[in-house]
């Protein structure tokens, strides 16, 4: 770590990216809470608020960054609840996450009885190119997909678009006064690499310009961080890559960059010590719109 290197950004490296994503799932056990909101919020408070079809009529519903299908697999099953004929619209860059997806549709199928995939290998602006309004959705989904999007006010406005009139939107981003987005924040300065990474506060200020109401739902969440600390953990490497959106950045940084870094990770700002394990907090926020009938 003599001299800086130029530095990749996590996302254009892919398998690095989904590795340090897989680390950062063990580490802050995600799932389990995306789960139990879920339970809680999509089965409860959302579900039954949802157009009311004619028994032949399928609810029409698009996931944005679908990934490897484990957070929208939920989703899919308390929809069934409600609607027996579901079309589901894939949009996911990744041919890798795709398969995966495809792998739990089929080991899951009989859980899924009612619903068509429409796969789609794209980004959201290759979608809007190709796409742009000639399907309308009644549920759309975007879970900690809108981080890598060109701009996020044009993007929820596309997303909004893909509404049909009673439909409803769920957009998840990192909560911007938790641990994880304040240690982000200070990145594109530290590093002079990359740029500021929206968050929950932004899809609120872009919805505030567009006069659209909203209901928001905040949830708490940490990830234990202690390896980023060890300079002999592979999983601290990749944690600590995810963290930053950086890839490989032990490797290409500086001695004295990563001491700052670190050194800023480990500040009260961004962590607190819990025993011998350090945390990170990694709330996020639920924005839910609902666009109006005619």
């Amino acid at each position: 770590m003599a001299d800086s290197k130029p530095m990749m950004g996590l996302f254009d490296n892919r398998d690095r990216c989904f590795k340090a994503f897989e680390t950062f799932l063990v580490y802050s056990a995600k799932y389990e809470h995306q789960d139990t909101w879920t339970k809680t919020v999509l089965l409860d408070k959302i579900v039954p608020h949802l157009p009311n079809l004619n028994q032949d009529n399928e609810l029409r519903a698009l996931g944005v960054g679908s990934g490897s299908g484990e957070v929208e697999f939920p989703f899919l099953t308390a929809l069934l609840k409600k609607y027996p004929i579901i079309t589901n619209r894939v949009v996911e860059p990744d041919e890798g996450q795709i398969m995966k997806y495809k792998a739990l549709v089929q080991t899951k199928g009989h859980e899924l009885q009612g619903v068509k995939f429409d796969w789609r290998q794209q980004t959201l602006e290759q979608h809007r190119d190709s796409d742009g309004l000639g399907t309308k959705f009644h549920f759309i989904s975007a879970i900690h997909s809108l981080y890598n999007v060109e701009d996020i006010d044009s993007s929820l406005m596309y997303l909004y678009d893909l509404l049909e009139p009673g439909g409803i939107m769920i957009s998840i981003l990192s909560a911007d006064q938790c641990g994880l987005w304040k240690f982000r924040s200070r990145m594109p300065d530290m590093l002079k690499h990359g740029l500021r990474e929206p968050s929950s506060a932004d899809m609120l200020s872009s919805f505030d310009r567009h006069n659209i109401p909203y209901a928001l739902s905040r949830h708490t969440s940490e990830m234990e961080i202690t390896k980023c600390f060890d300079e002999t953990s592979e999983d601290g490497d990749l944690l600590l890559d995810f963290c930053l959106q950086v890839s490989e950045f032990k490797k290409t940084a500086s001695a004295t960059k990563y001491k700052e870094v670190i050194e800023h990770m480990a500040s009260s700002e961004c962590s607190k010590k819990d025993g011998s394990k350090i945390l990170m907090s990694n709330d996020w926020e639920a924005v839910i719109v609902t666009k109006p009938s005619n």
